[in-house]
């Protein structure tokens, strides 16, 4: 909730000074994966982001899940809210998303929580403009897992269906 706030704070503060200087920060609409209340399935949620590089905005995407957002009872975070638990660039149209191990550790065990944490994400991600694809670390390195279901030496695509 409070990097929610901040992150609100920081725009607002933004759209203040471009405001100021007689031009406003173009926004776009992303949409953020997180899963229903029941735990069976992810649902979009449209949010608004400035314009800013492919790669600034995929970090505002990965802020914002693992921020999630407690107030709406309708989803829940698949990701640990655990602060720089990922990180994230993008070449080439592919976001390369690093897991760190803060996050293997706090995660929620078992097949169906992995599957949609990692679509959660790849979803998010590849509803930016300029990214196709995500691939995965874990602590830097290719892994063959993340939790020891999905091959995570996989380019993923999105998959609405998770």
């Amino acid at each position: 909730m409070k990097r929610t706030i901040f992150i609100l704070i920081l725009i607002a503060a933004l759209g203040i000074t471009a405001i100021s200087f007689g031009t406003s920060i173009p926004q776009t609409e992303v949409r953020l994966y997180f899963t229903d209340a029941q735990i069976l399935k992810l649902l979009p949620v449209r949010v608004q982001i400035p314009e800013l590089s492919t790669e600034e905005q995929a970090k505002l995407v990965i802020d914002a899940l693992i921020e999630g957002d407690d107030d709406n009872l309708k989803i829940r975070r698949t990701i640990p809210d655990i602060r720089g638990c990922m990180s994230v660039k993008v070449r080439d149209e592919i976001a390369y998303v690093d897991i760190k191990r803060s996050m293997v550790e706090n995660h929620v065990e078992g097949r169906d929580m992995e599957l949609l944490t990692v679509y959660s994400i790849v979803n998010s991600l590849t509803s930016i403009k300029g990214i196709t694809n995500v691939r995965f670390t874990v602590q830097g390195k290719v892994s063959k897992d993340f939790m020891g279901y999905l091959d995570m030496r996989e380019t993923f695509i999105p998959d609405y269906t998770a």
